[in-house]
């Protein structure tokens, strides 16, 4: 993975997890689960 592109994937880990950690703070259980899906797909990518 190119530098830039691991970056962007690094910055949106990080957006992703806040946002996590937002939703389940809140009892949002759907979006929690929205989001650990896409934090599964960022993270299969490396």
């Amino acid at each position: 993975m190119a530098m830039p592109q691991r970056d962007n994937a690094i910055e949106e880990i990080k957006r992703l997890d806040a946002l996590l950690e937002y939703a389940v703070q809140h009892g949002d259980e759907a979006e929690a689960e929205r989001l650990r899906e896409a934090l599964r797909r960022i993270t299969e990518s490396f």
